[in-house]
């Protein structure tokens, strides 16, 4: 529902998320909460699209002159090669969330490395700097995730994927990030990696589960020590997020890191400054 005093027209612009599955998004509460707030002619929706559909629905962006969109798991890495250009982060990371629609070329950023650095501040305020950190994932979002340690000045980044190639090639690829690079381990020598760890991020979409035996590392080696930050969010605190609680480290969910990412897409799409106050407040009024 839209505020009283807010009229859909003809002349509308829409915006919107891509994603699969994309029910649990806050995006269209928090874009929306802001579009009216600045009195912006635009409203945000979320579109569940299928890997295989994905392709249509970039085209469809075009032919129906869709101001922009975010991008989601599992499309980040996908989209790449569908649009008319990329900014140098998305070019760099090999991953797009954020779509401009500048009179019909599509231009991919990536706003999510800015949103998670952003976002590990809450938790510390010098970011990853001198931290040994784990990430679990290899996809879109976990490129975002190691640029972004990568710039922090973290100590050492290892990376732990089901798919061990895929893990391979990222810290490959992250190798012209500059220092410390990347270690790829695989899933079943897992067990260890947290013990001297600072740092752990989840960066896949098994934090949408409700079971935490779902997640890649063992979560019985979860310790006070460490800080952990799921890149996901749903309505509660995920599961991994619940268990490090338990076991005393402290943690967050991916809610702060949507909310620094969507303030830098909004202002690609309006060129207005995001009113952060109001797009906060939207999400909790969704949780309470």
């Amino acid at each position: 529902m839209h505020p009283e005093g807010f009229a859909m027209s003809a002349r509308t612009g829409l915006l919107g998320v891509i994603g699969h599955p994309v029910g649990h998004s806050l995006s269209p509460r928090l874009h929306n909460a802001a579009l009216r707030s600045q009195g912006v002619d635009l409203v945000y929706l979320a579109f569940d699209v299928e890997p295989v559909q994905l392709s249509a629905a970039v085209s469809g962006l075009r032919a129906l002159g869709v101001r922009g969109a975010n991008v989601t798991v599992p499309h980040k890495e996908a989209v790449v090669a569908m649009l008319d250009q990329l900014d140098p982060m998305a070019a760099r990371v090999g991953a797009v969330n954020t779509i401009v629609n500048d009179s019909g070329r599509l231009i991919g950023h990536n706003t999510d490395v800015h949103g998670f650095a952003a976002a590990l501040r809450c938790l510390l305020p010098d970011g990853a700097r001198g931290l040994r950190c784990v990430v679990a994932g290899a996809g879109g979002a976990a490129r975002a995730v190691v640029a972004a340690l990568i710039a922090d000045g973290a100590a050492r980044i290892t990376i732990c994927n089901r798919t061990l190639e895929r893990a391979v090639e990222l810290c490959r690829v992250a190798q012209n990030w500059g220092p410390p690079g990347c270690a790829a381990v695989p899933q079943e020598e897992s067990r260890t990696l947290l013990a001297d760890a600072d740092l752990l991020v989840n960066a896949t979409a098994v934090g949408l589960s409700l079971d935490v035996k779902d997640f890649p590392l063992p979560v019985d080696t979860l310790h006070s020590g460490l800080v952990v930050v799921d890149v996901v969010y749903g309505t509660e605190p995920t599961a991994l997020v619940q268990a490090a609680r338990q076991r005393g480290a402290r943690a967050m969910d991916g809610v702060e890191m949507l909310l620094m990412q969507a303030g830098c897409s909004y202002r690609l799409w309006t060129g207005l400054e995001p009113p952060i106050g109001v797009m906060r407040e939207s999400m909790e009024l969704e949780e309470g």
